[in-house]
């Protein structure tokens, strides 16, 4: 079973508890994950009873979530997802996925991009426009230590998924208006969906009296006496600013049910859907309206038009009667820390435009109902829920299909159809690259080299005290792996790319392109990779060198969680080369020993008469600079030795030979030593 610590507020009254639930939705299709739920708040909105699976979930999480608030790297959990804002996101589990609304704006916060970097696997959002929010921006950041500045932008993959339509019942409200022909608007008095603007363009096109009405549903999540008297003197003071009229403005106002909200998009009188909204993250009473089948005039922008277009007459068209707009900085006081930044943009709907709109759907009604009837059928279609729910779980997942199994199996016999190692290599590549799953990725690379010779590139102080061409010859015909900063001496021979937090430098990989593999517990510490792994807790009597539980943690029974080894060999090289079924397993520069009399030399590019001990080089040297690391590393040092036979022994029984060249490794006699 797959263990999911669902974090959301599942049981809120507002758009992310909806949003919650359809979450939760998708992910109880599946049978094979254990679903844990810690139900959040979102802001002062009210709570909403749970259906019964729900509370199940809840009720048997107990005090678990206690625990695992105290241990953010919990590795009990196999996946996180977390519905709500980025910003507020921390990291319980090796993958986590982040549900978001989105942003109405142009872009998104800095601190939302951050926390793409900080542990965040990928992102759900519910349009295109919020998407592109994500994908777009980008904020320069300076750094103080390095005296430099760099340009941040989103480090994790951005998927889109819509919501789904629903199916309200039969209930209708017992409301009746004296106007025939009317426009309805579902919004809150703010500055975002920019009623001002709709009400007053409303009445300057209908000041006279003819037959028709504007109804305005509104209401702050509360039914309450004060809250309608304060929503009426806001629209009073609108209305008053516009002079004399005699055309029909009606209020609607409180909480209504699903069923009951529905009712007035199909209400006889009620004709259209208005916005002049200056952005959505979706837009859902748009959305709603549309599979309706009411004619809807909105702003030509945002997330709205996701949905809004169609196929009519074999042409995709927009389907809506678009109110043009100015694309300007938000006003002021809409700026919300760590929300809206005071230099996004949103729309400005033009009134002329939105009057001439008005005057066009209620004049040529027949034609935008025509448009409607065709939208509705097509939303009904694209949007119903169990295909949203598929989307959910393709994106958190991997594709369920067994088309797209079959397309990894065929890919993968091509690739072992190729006999050039290097070529092979890159086509893997391209592979893991794609549009798949880390479990797909880990299943398709499964014995890809078998048989084959690997050179494993470490960084121990030996690794330059060999003659560079002459590893260079035993690269260019053998699978190449370099673990973290040797990557630099041979970066267009290498294979594989494997690192780790320690040490550690960021890479383009601009001409060579290895298959780069990260495991870490500070995620995303240099950048994107192909395979990345989340190491548990750092404790040298829980490391798997002290336990010699070696066979727990095979890529095929751990595709997303490390153990700690202590060191990366033991933690991720081991275990790839042997899922990738290499026969022998040469290491160079894996000294696996602290260099006598300088406890800080552990690696190449320490060595004082080297040329390569840069500050270009290296940005830093974290465990020399770590008094605890440099205290800790006699004790790391005797337990990776004392694992070494044992490892070894392992690693034959499944077909691989372990190997080292190092003059100073002090491997037990059984492991063989060899000469380049």
């Amino acid at each position: 079973m797959i263990r999911v610590l669902l974090e959301a507020p599942i049981l809120t009254k507002s758009g992310y508890g909806e949003h919650s639930r359809l979450v939760y939705k998708a992910l109880s299709e599946r049978k094979d994950l254990e679903i844990m739920i810690n139900p959040l708040r979102w802001g002062n909105t009210t709570f909403d009873l749970p259906d019964g699976d729900i509370l199940t979930s809840i009720q048997s999480f107990g005090s678990y979530i206690q625990a695992c608030k105290a241990n953010q790297t919990n590795p009990e959990f196999n996946i996180q997802v977390h519905v709500g804002i980025p910003n507020e996101f921390e990291k319980k589990a090796p993958y986590s996925v982040c549900v978001t609304a989105g942003i109405e704006t142009d872009r998104v916060d800095a601190n939302w991009l951050l926390k793409t970097h900080q542990g965040i696997d990928k992102i759900i959002v519910p349009s295109q426009h919020a998407r592109d929010g994500f994908v777009r921006t980008k904020y320069e950041v300076f750094n103080k230590t390095q005296n430099t500045k760099s340009l941040i932008s989103c480090a994790c993959p951005v998927d889109a998924i819509p919501y789904p339509v629903k199916n309200p019942d039969g209930v209708t409200l017992d409301i009746d208006f004296s106007t025939n022909f009317n426009f309805l608007t579902v919004a809150l008095i703010g500055p975002r969906k920019n009623l001002e603007t709709t009400i007053r363009g409303f009445i300057e096109e209908f000041r006279d009296e003819e037959d028709v009405g504007l109804i305005l549903k509104t209401s702050l999540a509360r039914n309450s006496i004060m809250d309608r008297a304060n929503t009426l003197n806001s629209i009073n003071s609108i209305v008053k600013s516009c002079g004399k009229k005699k055309c029909k403005i009606y209020l609607v106002h409180g909480d209504l049910t699903e069923s009951e909200l529905h009712s007035l998009y199909v209400h006889p009188k009620i004709k259209a859907y208005v916005s002049t909204t200056h952005g959505e993250g979706y837009g859902l009473p748009i959305f709603e309206a549309a599979y309706s089948g009411m004619p809807i005039i909105a702003t030509d922008w945002s997330g709205h038009l996701d949905f809004l277009s169609g196929n009519l007459k074999g042409k995709n068209k927009k389907l809506f009667a678009r109110v043009d707009y100015d694309l300007k900085q938000v006003q002021e006081n809409v700026v919300w820390e760590n929300i809206i930044t005071a230099d996004s943009k949103w729309a400005y709907p033009k009134e002329v435009s939105y009057k001439t709109k008005l005057r066009k759907v209620y004049n040529n009604y027949g034609m935008y109902k025509k448009w409607a009837t065709e939208l509705k059928e097509q939303v009904l279609e694209t949007h119903k829920l169990e295909k949203i729910l598929e989307q959910y779980n393709v994106s958190i997942f991997g594709t369920p299909q067994e088309s797209k199994k079959e397309t990894i199996q065929e890919l993968k016999t091509q690739a072992l159809q190729i006999s050039n190692i290097k070529e092979r290599a890159k086509f893997a590549k391209e592979v893991v690259m794609g549009d798949i799953s880390q479990n797909e990725k880990i299943e398709f690379l499964k014995d890809m080299f078998k048989g084959e010779k690997a050179y494993v590139l470490s960084c121990g102080p030996t690794l330059t005290d060999h003659n560079k061409e002459e590893i260079n010859k035993l690269l260019r015909n053998n699978l190449a792996v370099a673990i973290k900063q040797s990557y630099d001496l041979f970066s267009g021979l290498v294979d594989f790319h494997i690192y780790n937090c320690a040490n550690f430098k960021k890479y383009d990989y601009i001409d060579s392109k290895p298959i780069v593999i990260e495991a870490a517990t500070t995620p995303y510490r240099l950048g994107d990779c192909d395979v990345k792994f989340f190491i548990r807790e750092r404790d040298f009597d829980k490391s798997v060198a002290a336990s010699h539980d070696f066979d727990s943690w095979t890529f095929d029974k751990q595709p997303l969680l490390r153990p700690y080894g202590p060191g990366i060999m033991y933690e991720v090289v081991f275990y790839a080369l042997q899922h990738l079924g290499v026969s022998e397993l040469i290491t160079i520069g894996w000294d696996n020993k602290l260099v006598e009399g300088n406890a800080g030399q552990q690696h190449f590019y320490d060595k004082k008469d080297s040329n390569l001990n840069k500050e270009d080089f290296i940005h830093s040297n974290e465990v020399a600079a770590n008094q605890s690391a440099v205290d800790s590393l006699d004790h790391e040092a005797k337990i990776t030795t004392d694992a070494m036979l044992a490892w070894h022994e392992w690693l034959n029984s499944k077909g691989t030979a372990l190997k080292i060249v190092s003059s100073i490794n002090p491997a037990p006699p059984q492991i063989e030593r060899i000469e380049i």
